[in-house]
């Protein structure tokens, strides 16, 4: 037979974007005079097409609904989702680099102070009084006990930096595409 006189299942199924086992099963719900075989192909009529049709109603409404969103929003959506990731990704990659600079600028520093209490020499006054010498060296050993302290709190940024550089690692890892897995 031609489409004028019928349709097939499949045909029916992708014209009202339902499945084709939804077809299939108001199919076999239909009267005989709703539908003929040929050549092992299954037409139906016009009135089991209005049959299905009525029996599907919200089936159809619903997946058109779907279809028109689906085809509008994925891509979007998509978009949209990557352009969150990488503003993440950067965000995190700004603090990284700031947190660097900082522990670059504490060091600097420390190793300024440390080349200046190296480079200082003993007193050459052998004459001064014990009074002199005590409050000396007890200035000394302040100054030791900050450097000690500013010693430590640089070695803390040093861990928490290293922390950082493997996490930014790890995170740079996550987002290689397959083909830069041999770089």
């Amino acid at each position: 037979m031609t489409e004028e006189t019928g349709k097939t299942l499949t045909q029916l199924a992708n014209e009202l974007n339902v499945s084709r086992d939804k077809i299939i099963y108001r199919y076999k719900k239909l009267p005989e005079e709703d539908y003929f075989k040929e050549n092992n192909t299954i037409y139906l009529l016009n009135t089991g097409i209005q049959k299905i049709i009525d029996d599907l109603g919200d089936d159809i409404k619903e997946n058109k609904e779907d279809t028109e969103e689906s085809q509008v929003n994925p891509s979007f959506d998509y978009l949209v989702e990557q352009l969150n990731k990488k503003d993440e990704q950067i965000d995190q990659l700004h603090k990284l680099v700031d947190q660097q600079q900082q522990l670059n600028a504490e060091d600097k520093k420390l190793i300024k102070e440390m080349h200046q209490y190296l480079s200082l020499e003993a007193p050459k006054e052998e004459n001064s009084s014990e009074e002199d010498l005590d409050k000396k060296l007890q200035q000394k050993d302040e100054q030791l006990a900050q450097l000690k302290e500013q010693l430590q709190q640089t070695e803390a940024l040093h861990q928490e930096k290293e922390a950082l550089e493997t996490e930014l690692a790890s995170l740079k890892q996550k987002n290689k595409k397959w083909y830069q897995f041999w770089k």
